[in-house]
């Protein structure tokens, strides 16, 4: 169900990116407002599956990997800089293919590996 509301929720984005630069043109308001529909719509679409967070947490405190100091805020949507920590990749069972996880500053960070942009962090 939740590859589902996923695979809506892009498809809307999709179409409303399209409708929203067309706003745009025409009225500068409409399309703000477009843009940021879409982006929270994009943002929303962007975590670790509730019903995965707690296996990937104990996932990781098994494997045991060593935390790094990280001297920025770590927060999602934030991008993390090149630093010296160690990234590894999530196993596709947890729900977000394509991602890496880093211990920062002792707290698991879940972020995609090319844009560097954190989508969870766990307390």
């Amino acid at each position: 169900m939740l590859v589902r509301m996923l695979a809506a929720t892009l498809v809307i984005g999709g179409v409303m990116t399209t409708s929203g630069a067309a706003l745009a043109q025409q009225d500068p308001v409409a399309g703000a407002i477009a843009g940021a529909i879409v982006g929270a719509a994009i943002a929303t679409g962007a975590v670790v599956p509730y019903e995965h967070r707690e296996p990937l947490r104990e996932y990781v405190v098994r494997e045991n990997r060593p935390s790094y100091r990280y001297e920025d805020e770590v927060v999602v949507g934030r991008e993390l800089r090149p630093g010296p920590y160690e990234s590894y990749p999530v196993p596709e069972r947890y729900g977000v293919r394509e991602h890496h996880y880093a211990i920062v500053n002792n707290r698991v960070v879940v972020f995609h590996p090319h844009t560097r942009r954190v989508i969870h962090v766990y307390d």
